[in-house]
Protein backbone atom coordinates (compact mmCIF):
# COMPACT_ATOMS: atom_id res chain seq x y z
CA UNK A 1 0.00 0.00 0.00
CA UNK A 2 1.05 3.58 -0.95
CA UNK A 3 -1.06 5.45 1.24
CA UNK A 4 -3.83 8.53 0.63
CA UNK A 5 -3.57 11.86 -0.57
CA UNK A 6 -4.90 14.80 -2.27
CA UNK A 7 -4.05 17.64 -4.83
CA UNK A 8 -4.03 21.33 -4.66
CA UNK A 9 -3.76 21.85 -8.53
CA UNK A 10 -4.85 25.17 -10.48
CA UNK A 11 -4.20 27.11 -7.52
CA UNK A 12 -6.07 25.47 -5.11
CA UNK A 13 -2.89 25.20 -2.80
CA UNK A 14 -2.92 29.16 -2.69
CA UNK A 15 -6.42 29.05 -0.56
CA UNK A 16 -4.30 26.48 1.78
CA UNK A 17 -1.60 29.11 2.32
CA UNK A 18 -3.11 32.72 2.91
CA UNK A 19 -4.59 33.71 -0.30
CA UNK A 20 -8.27 33.51 0.88
CA UNK A 21 -7.71 34.40 4.64
CA UNK A 22 -6.03 31.51 6.24
CA UNK A 23 -3.68 32.80 8.62
CA UNK A 24 -0.46 31.41 8.88
CA UNK A 25 -1.10 29.75 11.88
CA UNK A 26 -4.54 28.10 10.21
CA UNK A 27 -2.06 27.40 7.45
CA UNK A 28 0.22 24.90 9.70
CA UNK A 29 -2.67 23.50 11.55
CA UNK A 30 -4.82 22.37 8.10
CA UNK A 31 -1.80 20.94 6.62
CA UNK A 32 -1.08 18.69 10.09
CA UNK A 33 -4.71 17.77 10.07
CA UNK A 34 -4.15 16.48 6.78
CA UNK A 35 -0.96 15.08 6.75
CA UNK A 36 -0.10 14.05 10.60
CA UNK A 37 0.58 10.22 10.83
CA UNK A 38 -1.64 10.39 14.07
CA UNK A 39 -4.67 12.78 12.39
CA UNK A 40 -5.44 12.23 8.70
CA UNK A 41 -2.38 10.45 7.64
CA UNK A 42 -2.71 11.18 4.38
CA UNK A 43 0.89 10.41 2.49
CA UNK A 44 0.50 11.98 -1.13
CA UNK A 45 0.99 14.94 -2.66
CA UNK A 46 -0.57 15.00 -6.53
CA UNK A 47 0.67 18.16 -8.05
CA UNK A 48 0.06 19.47 -11.57
CA UNK A 49 3.02 20.30 -13.72
CA UNK A 50 1.79 23.61 -15.51
CA UNK A 51 1.37 24.19 -18.68
CA UNK A 52 0.09 27.58 -18.26
CA UNK A 53 1.75 31.04 -17.96
CA UNK A 54 2.34 32.29 -14.74
CA UNK A 55 4.38 28.76 -14.10
CA UNK A 56 5.15 26.64 -16.59
CA UNK A 57 8.83 26.32 -16.91
CA UNK A 58 8.56 26.84 -20.62
CA UNK A 59 7.20 30.33 -20.91
CA UNK A 60 8.45 30.76 -24.71
CA UNK A 61 8.49 27.75 -27.09
CA UNK A 62 11.21 27.41 -29.53
CA UNK A 63 10.63 26.99 -33.34
CA UNK A 64 11.98 23.17 -33.46
CA UNK A 65 12.81 20.61 -31.14
CA UNK A 66 16.27 21.68 -31.80
CA UNK A 67 15.60 24.30 -29.28
CA UNK A 68 16.73 26.32 -27.46
CA UNK A 69 14.81 25.73 -24.86
CA UNK A 70 14.83 28.46 -22.00
CA UNK A 71 13.18 26.57 -18.88
CA UNK A 72 12.49 28.70 -15.60
CA UNK A 73 11.29 27.83 -12.46
CA UNK A 74 9.26 30.14 -10.19
CA UNK A 75 10.31 28.41 -6.90
CA UNK A 76 6.21 28.16 -6.23
CA UNK A 77 4.09 26.58 -8.68
CA UNK A 78 0.89 28.44 -7.92
CA UNK A 79 1.47 27.26 -4.25
CA UNK A 80 1.98 23.43 -4.42
CA UNK A 81 5.92 23.73 -3.68
CA UNK A 82 4.51 25.46 -0.11
CA UNK A 83 1.78 22.96 0.15
CA UNK A 84 4.87 19.50 -0.57
CA UNK A 85 7.07 21.08 1.92
CA UNK A 86 4.61 21.66 4.43
CA UNK A 87 3.40 18.77 4.16
CA UNK A 88 6.65 16.86 4.60
CA UNK A 89 7.07 18.99 7.62
CA UNK A 90 4.30 16.62 8.98
CA UNK A 91 5.32 13.50 7.24
CA UNK A 92 8.62 13.26 6.17
CA UNK A 93 8.19 10.73 3.92
CA UNK A 94 5.50 12.28 2.07
CA UNK A 95 5.22 10.69 -1.88
CA UNK A 96 5.05 13.09 -4.52
CA UNK A 97 3.20 12.70 -8.14
CA UNK A 98 3.76 15.07 -10.45
CA UNK A 99 1.21 14.88 -13.45
CA UNK A 100 0.98 16.76 -16.70
CA UNK A 101 -2.45 17.83 -17.74
CA UNK A 102 -1.12 18.85 -21.13
CA UNK A 103 2.24 19.36 -23.05
CA UNK A 104 3.29 22.80 -23.69
CA UNK A 105 0.88 24.20 -26.74
CA UNK A 106 3.69 23.89 -29.48
CA UNK A 107 4.48 19.82 -28.47
CA UNK A 108 1.25 19.48 -30.00
CA UNK A 109 -1.29 18.40 -32.88
CA UNK A 110 -3.58 21.89 -31.77
CA UNK A 111 -0.98 24.47 -31.13
CA UNK A 112 -2.53 25.06 -27.49
CA UNK A 113 -2.19 23.47 -24.31
CA UNK A 114 -5.67 23.32 -23.80
CA UNK A 115 -8.48 22.07 -25.94
CA UNK A 116 -6.97 18.67 -26.11
CA UNK A 117 -5.14 17.56 -28.99
CA UNK A 118 -1.97 14.98 -29.21
CA UNK A 119 1.56 14.82 -28.69
CA UNK A 120 3.33 15.51 -32.44
CA UNK A 121 5.24 12.43 -33.01
CA UNK A 122 2.62 9.72 -31.81
CA UNK A 123 0.77 7.92 -34.84
CA UNK A 124 -2.40 9.99 -35.98
CA UNK A 125 -0.82 13.51 -34.94
CA UNK A 126 0.74 14.58 -38.68
CA UNK A 127 2.67 17.21 -37.79
CA UNK A 128 5.89 18.90 -39.17
CA UNK A 129 8.09 17.80 -36.68
CA UNK A 130 8.57 15.30 -33.81
CA UNK A 131 7.75 16.58 -30.18
CA UNK A 132 7.69 13.51 -28.00
CA UNK A 133 12.26 13.65 -26.89
CA UNK A 134 11.09 17.56 -26.28
CA UNK A 135 8.28 16.50 -23.71
CA UNK A 136 9.93 13.95 -22.43
CA UNK A 137 13.00 15.75 -21.34
CA UNK A 138 10.43 18.72 -20.71
CA UNK A 139 8.92 15.93 -18.29
CA UNK A 140 12.75 15.48 -16.60
CA UNK A 141 13.51 19.07 -16.65
CA UNK A 142 10.56 19.42 -14.08
CA UNK A 143 12.19 16.53 -11.37
CA UNK A 144 14.82 18.17 -12.05
CA UNK A 145 13.75 21.34 -10.78
CA UNK A 146 12.01 19.91 -7.91
CA UNK A 147 15.30 17.96 -6.70
CA UNK A 148 17.65 20.82 -7.42
CA UNK A 149 15.87 23.84 -6.33
CA UNK A 150 13.65 22.92 -3.76
CA UNK A 151 15.04 19.33 -1.92
CA UNK A 152 11.77 17.21 -3.26
CA UNK A 153 11.94 14.21 -4.40
CA UNK A 154 9.42 13.15 -7.03
CA UNK A 155 8.25 9.99 -6.63
CA UNK A 156 6.04 8.88 -9.74
CA UNK A 157 6.21 11.20 -12.84
CA UNK A 158 2.71 11.50 -15.04
CA UNK A 159 2.30 13.05 -18.83
CA UNK A 160 -1.05 12.28 -18.91
CA UNK A 161 -4.45 13.40 -17.24
CA UNK A 162 -7.73 12.14 -18.49
CA UNK A 163 -6.61 11.29 -22.13
CA UNK A 164 -9.83 9.73 -22.79
CA UNK A 165 -11.81 12.90 -21.96
CA UNK A 166 -11.63 16.81 -23.72
CA UNK A 167 -12.97 19.64 -21.56
CA UNK A 168 -11.74 21.97 -24.05
CA UNK A 169 -11.73 24.80 -21.83
CA UNK A 170 -8.63 23.67 -19.12
CA UNK A 171 -5.53 21.91 -19.66
CA UNK A 172 -5.99 18.90 -21.55
CA UNK A 173 -4.68 16.22 -23.86
CA UNK A 174 -5.79 13.08 -25.86
CA UNK A 175 -4.05 9.95 -26.04
CA UNK A 176 -5.20 6.18 -26.42
CA UNK A 177 -2.83 3.25 -25.65
CA UNK A 178 -1.32 2.67 -28.94
CA UNK A 179 -0.30 6.41 -28.73
CA UNK A 180 0.54 6.51 -25.12
CA UNK A 181 3.15 3.53 -26.33
CA UNK A 182 4.66 6.00 -28.79
CA UNK A 183 5.48 8.68 -26.29
CA UNK A 184 6.28 6.61 -23.15
CA UNK A 185 8.83 4.61 -25.07
CA UNK A 186 10.99 8.09 -25.11
CA UNK A 187 10.13 9.47 -22.05
CA UNK A 188 10.55 6.17 -20.07
CA UNK A 189 14.68 5.87 -20.99
CA UNK A 190 14.98 9.39 -20.82
CA UNK A 191 13.34 9.55 -17.01
CA UNK A 192 15.25 6.03 -16.27
CA UNK A 193 18.45 7.30 -16.84
CA UNK A 194 18.20 10.75 -14.97
CA UNK A 195 16.41 9.62 -12.29
CA UNK A 196 16.10 6.07 -12.08
CA UNK A 197 14.09 5.67 -8.95
CA UNK A 198 11.24 8.08 -10.49
CA UNK A 199 8.43 5.61 -11.35
CA UNK A 200 6.26 6.51 -14.79
CA UNK A 201 2.69 6.49 -14.56
CA UNK A 202 0.12 5.34 -17.21
CA UNK A 203 -2.60 6.90 -17.96
CA UNK A 204 -5.08 8.70 -15.46
CA UNK A 205 -7.86 7.79 -17.29
CA UNK A 206 -11.48 9.05 -16.41
CA UNK A 207 -12.33 5.78 -15.02
CA UNK A 208 -11.14 2.19 -13.89
CA UNK A 209 -12.88 0.37 -16.93
CA UNK A 210 -11.34 3.79 -19.58
CA UNK A 211 -7.83 3.17 -17.65
CA UNK A 212 -8.19 -0.86 -18.63
CA UNK A 213 -8.80 -0.06 -22.00
CA UNK A 214 -5.96 2.00 -22.32
CA UNK A 215 -3.90 -0.57 -20.20
CA UNK A 216 -5.32 -3.02 -23.36
CA UNK A 217 -4.05 -0.99 -26.05
CA UNK A 218 -0.69 -0.30 -24.57
CA UNK A 219 -0.06 -3.95 -24.18
CA UNK A 220 -1.30 -4.56 -27.59
CA UNK A 221 1.04 -2.00 -28.90
CA UNK A 222 4.21 -3.74 -27.19
CA UNK A 223 4.54 -0.90 -24.21
CA UNK A 224 3.43 -3.06 -21.17
CA UNK A 225 7.05 -2.20 -20.06
CA UNK A 226 7.22 1.58 -20.55
CA UNK A 227 5.26 2.62 -17.22
CA UNK A 228 5.65 1.17 -13.18
CA UNK A 229 1.94 2.62 -11.91
CA UNK A 230 -1.17 2.29 -13.95
CA UNK A 231 -3.76 5.82 -12.44
CA UNK A 232 -6.67 5.87 -12.97
CA UNK A 233 -9.93 8.33 -11.87
CA UNK A 234 -12.83 7.04 -10.24
CA UNK A 235 -15.30 9.14 -12.12
CA UNK A 236 -16.70 7.67 -14.47
CA UNK A 237 -16.73 3.99 -13.80
CA UNK A 238 -15.49 2.41 -10.51
CA UNK A 239 -13.67 -0.45 -10.46
CA UNK A 240 -15.31 -4.09 -10.19
CA UNK A 241 -12.17 -6.15 -11.11
CA UNK A 242 -8.82 -6.41 -11.22
CA UNK A 243 -6.74 -4.34 -14.00
CA UNK A 244 -5.09 -5.75 -16.55
CA UNK A 245 -1.78 -5.41 -15.27
CA UNK A 246 1.01 -6.97 -12.83
CA UNK A 247 1.88 -3.17 -12.03
CA UNK A 248 0.27 -1.65 -8.86
CA UNK A 249 -2.64 0.66 -9.56
CA UNK A 250 -3.37 4.16 -7.89
CA UNK A 251 -6.72 5.82 -8.04
CA UNK A 252 -5.24 9.42 -8.25
CA UNK A 253 -8.33 11.74 -8.39
CA UNK A 254 -12.13 11.99 -7.75
CA UNK A 255 -14.51 13.93 -5.39
CA UNK A 256 -18.29 13.67 -5.87
CA UNK A 257 -18.35 17.82 -6.90
CA UNK A 258 -21.68 17.69 -7.36
CA UNK A 259 -23.56 19.21 -3.99
CA UNK A 260 -22.79 21.73 -1.13
CA UNK A 261 -20.15 21.04 0.84
CA UNK A 262 -20.93 18.09 3.06
CA UNK A 263 -19.03 17.40 6.27
CA UNK A 264 -21.04 14.13 7.36
CA UNK A 265 -19.91 10.51 8.11
CA UNK A 266 -23.59 9.10 7.13
CA UNK A 267 -27.21 11.41 6.83
CA UNK A 268 -28.08 11.37 3.66
CA UNK A 269 -26.38 8.65 1.81
CA UNK A 270 -24.97 11.61 -0.44
CA UNK A 271 -21.70 10.84 -2.78
CA UNK A 272 -19.83 12.73 -0.73
CA UNK A 273 -20.67 11.27 3.00
CA UNK A 274 -17.42 9.72 4.72
CA UNK A 275 -19.59 6.16 5.28
CA UNK A 276 -19.51 5.68 1.95
CA UNK A 277 -15.81 6.92 0.95
CA UNK A 278 -15.28 3.67 3.11
CA UNK A 279 -16.72 1.74 0.95
CA UNK A 280 -15.58 3.68 -2.41
CA UNK A 281 -11.96 2.76 -0.64
CA UNK A 282 -12.47 -0.58 0.55
CA UNK A 283 -14.20 -1.63 -3.00
CA UNK A 284 -11.20 -0.71 -4.42
CA UNK A 285 -8.41 -2.27 -2.53
CA UNK A 286 -10.79 -5.54 -2.43
CA UNK A 287 -11.67 -5.64 -5.70
CA UNK A 288 -8.78 -4.26 -8.16
CA UNK A 289 -5.76 -3.95 -5.29
CA UNK A 290 -5.62 -0.56 -5.29
CA UNK A 291 -2.21 0.53 -3.22
CA UNK A 292 -3.46 4.10 -3.34
CA UNK A 293 -6.24 6.39 -2.91
CA UNK A 294 -5.90 10.17 -4.00
CA UNK A 295 -8.85 12.93 -3.21
CA UNK A 296 -9.13 15.86 -5.68
CA UNK A 297 -8.36 18.69 -3.97
CA UNK A 298 -6.69 18.62 -0.12
CA UNK A 299 -8.40 22.25 1.16
CA UNK A 300 -10.52 24.96 -0.74
CA UNK A 301 -12.52 28.58 0.26
CA UNK A 302 -15.64 26.82 -1.21
CA UNK A 303 -19.05 25.96 -0.64
CA UNK A 304 -18.82 22.89 -2.76
CA UNK A 305 -17.72 19.29 -1.47
CA UNK A 306 -14.51 19.27 -3.87
CA UNK A 307 -12.36 19.47 -0.89
CA UNK A 308 -11.17 17.29 2.51
CA UNK A 309 -11.18 20.50 4.18
CA UNK A 310 -13.87 23.83 3.25
CA UNK A 311 -12.22 26.98 4.42
CA UNK A 312 -13.73 29.96 4.69
CA UNK A 313 -11.07 32.87 5.46
CA UNK A 314 -9.81 31.94 8.64
CA UNK A 315 -11.85 29.00 9.57
CA UNK A 316 -11.80 25.68 8.33
CA UNK A 317 -14.29 22.68 8.94
CA UNK A 318 -12.97 18.88 8.48
CA UNK A 319 -15.16 16.31 6.46
CA UNK A 320 -15.92 12.99 7.85
CA UNK A 321 -14.44 11.95 3.98
CA UNK A 322 -10.57 12.97 5.93
CA UNK A 323 -11.83 10.44 8.68
CA UNK A 324 -12.82 6.85 5.82
CA UNK A 325 -8.77 7.93 4.66
CA UNK A 326 -7.64 7.94 8.33
CA UNK A 327 -9.62 4.99 8.91
CA UNK A 328 -7.45 3.18 6.98
CA UNK A 329 -4.18 4.75 6.89
CA UNK A 330 -3.05 5.51 10.00
CA UNK A 331 -2.94 2.08 10.88
CA UNK A 332 -2.27 0.49 7.59
CA UNK A 333 1.14 3.18 6.87
CA UNK A 334 2.95 2.88 3.32
CA UNK A 335 5.05 -0.18 2.66
CA UNK A 336 2.01 -2.41 3.95
CA UNK A 337 0.86 -5.11 2.56
CA UNK A 338 -3.17 -6.34 2.01
CA UNK A 339 -3.56 -9.73 2.98
CA UNK A 340 -6.41 -12.11 2.73
CA UNK A 341 -9.71 -11.04 4.66
CA UNK A 342 -13.22 -12.48 3.83
CA UNK A 343 -17.02 -11.74 5.95
CA UNK A 344 -19.66 -13.93 5.98
CA UNK A 345 -21.41 -11.13 7.99
CA UNK A 346 -24.20 -9.96 6.14
CA UNK A 347 -23.60 -6.11 4.98
CA UNK A 348 -20.14 -6.64 6.98
CA UNK A 349 -16.82 -5.68 4.63
CA UNK A 350 -13.63 -6.35 6.30
CA UNK A 351 -9.87 -5.80 5.10
CA UNK A 352 -6.84 -6.23 6.45
CA UNK A 353 -3.33 -5.37 6.43
CA UNK A 354 0.41 -6.08 7.70
CA UNK A 355 2.83 -3.05 8.42
CA UNK A 356 6.50 -3.26 8.12
CA UNK A 357 6.97 -3.57 11.76
CA UNK A 358 4.84 -6.56 12.07
CA UNK A 359 1.70 -4.53 13.06
CA UNK A 360 -1.94 -5.53 11.20
CA UNK A 361 -4.87 -2.83 10.86
CA UNK A 362 -8.25 -4.89 10.41
CA UNK A 363 -10.57 -2.23 9.00
CA UNK A 364 -14.46 -3.40 9.37
CA UNK A 365 -17.31 -1.53 8.01
CA UNK A 366 -20.91 -2.05 9.06
CA UNK A 367 -23.66 -0.74 6.66
CA UNK A 368 -26.41 -2.30 8.51
CA UNK A 369 -28.61 -0.51 10.90
CA UNK A 370 -27.83 -1.94 13.40
CA UNK A 371 -24.94 -3.08 15.70
CA UNK A 372 -23.31 -6.80 14.59
CA UNK A 373 -21.22 -8.84 17.05
CA UNK A 374 -18.76 -10.61 15.60
CA UNK A 375 -15.95 -13.24 16.06
CA UNK A 376 -12.87 -12.43 13.79
CA UNK A 377 -10.70 -15.25 12.79
CA UNK A 378 -7.20 -14.34 13.42
CA UNK A 379 -5.05 -17.49 12.00
CA UNK A 380 -1.82 -16.50 10.98
CA UNK A 381 -1.48 -13.38 12.61
CA UNK A 382 0.62 -13.19 15.81
CA UNK A 383 -0.45 -10.56 18.06
CA UNK A 384 -1.06 -9.84 21.86
CA UNK A 385 -3.31 -6.81 21.83
CA UNK A 386 -5.73 -5.09 19.49
CA UNK A 387 -7.10 -1.24 19.79
CA UNK A 388 -10.67 -0.62 18.35
CA UNK A 389 -10.84 2.88 16.70
CA UNK A 390 -14.81 3.69 15.76
CA UNK A 391 -15.88 6.17 13.10
CA UNK A 392 -19.48 7.16 12.83
CA UNK A 393 -21.45 9.90 13.48
CA UNK A 394 -20.06 10.52 16.97
CA UNK A 395 -16.76 9.40 16.15
CA UNK A 396 -14.09 10.35 14.42
CA UNK A 397 -11.09 7.44 14.57
CA UNK A 398 -11.72 7.47 18.52
CA UNK A 399 -10.35 4.75 20.24
CA UNK A 400 -12.76 2.93 22.16
CA UNK A 401 -11.31 -0.05 23.77
CA UNK A 402 -8.06 -2.24 24.22
CA UNK A 403 -8.66 -5.96 24.07
CA UNK A 404 -6.17 -9.02 25.07
CA UNK A 405 -6.16 -11.35 22.28
CA UNK A 406 -6.27 -15.00 23.50
CA UNK A 407 -6.03 -17.47 21.11
CA UNK A 408 -6.77 -16.93 17.59
CA UNK A 409 -10.25 -14.95 17.87
CA UNK A 410 -11.28 -11.78 18.32
CA UNK A 411 -14.59 -11.03 20.05
CA UNK A 412 -16.25 -7.60 18.62
CA UNK A 413 -19.31 -5.15 18.63
CA UNK A 414 -19.33 -3.35 15.49
CA UNK A 415 -21.49 -0.32 15.51
CA UNK A 416 -24.23 0.17 13.14
CA UNK A 417 -23.51 2.89 9.81
CA UNK A 418 -19.89 2.64 11.30
CA UNK A 419 -16.24 1.70 10.38
CA UNK A 420 -14.17 0.29 13.48
CA UNK A 421 -10.48 -0.16 12.76
CA UNK A 422 -8.77 -3.49 14.76
CA UNK A 423 -5.05 -2.43 15.35
CA UNK A 424 -3.51 -5.23 16.38
CA UNK A 425 0.15 -5.45 17.98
Amino acid sequence: MQGSGCSGAFGIACDQFGASGLSPANQQEVTKILYDENIGALSIVRNLILSTTPGTILPTCPATPAGPFNYTWDGNQACQVNLTKTAMKYNPDVFVYADAWSAPGCFKTNGVEKNGGLICGVRGSNCTHDWRQAYADYLVQVVKFYKEREGITVNLLGAYNEPDFNPGYYSSMESDGFQAKDFLEKLYPTIKKAYPRTEVACCDATGARQERDILYELEQAGGSDLFDVATWHNYQSEPKQKFNTDKPNFQTEWADGSGAWNPNWDITGQLAEGFQWAIYLHNAFVNADTSAYVHWWCAQNTTGDNALIRLSYDSYYVSARLWAFASYFRFARPGSVRIDATSSAENVYSSAYVNKNGTVSIPVINAAHYAQNLSINLNGVRAQMASAYLTDNNHNVSLVGKYAIHGNRLYANIEPRSMKTFYLE
